[in-house]
């Protein structure tokens, strides 16, 4: 594996690639390079500075970031656990109340059920 640079014309910066495999491209009939981005050159100090593929500078406390994000995805589950909690409970009332209008709607019916047959009975 070995090194290469890469100027930008556009932008005026110098990246620095990792060349993975060299191999000829038979439609285009050149060769090629498979390689992997390290980083661009700062044009002051002359060293290299890591970037990631898309572009953007790695920063060293990203570790910082990661934790506060953490943090902060932790408080909104909670926030929406206790609001789950809530939406359940409110869900399990509803739903005891409907059982009950349902019994006795049953029974009304049971009830309604049992004078009809003895209508019925009289009269037949």
């Amino acid at each position: 594996m070995s090194i290469s640079k890469s100027y930008n014309k556009q932008n005026g910066v110098t990246y620095v690639y990792e060349v993975i495999e060299n191999y000829w491209d038979k439609e285009k009939k050149q060769s090629r390079s498979k390689r992997k981005l390290i980083g661009k050159i700062d044009p002051t100090t002359g060293e290299i500075v890591p970037t990631s593929p898309r572009g953007r500078s790695r920063k060293s406390e990203d570790t910082a970031d990661f934790k506060s994000l953490y943090e902060k995805a932790q408080k909104e589950l909670a926030g929406k656990d206790k609001k789950i909690a809530e939406l359940e409970e409110m869900i399990r009332t509803y739903l005891i109340d409907e059982v009950k209008s349902l019994n006795n709607a049953e029974s009304v019916l049971k009830q309604r059920c049992i004078k009809a047959e003895s209508l019925l009975h009289k009269l037949g």
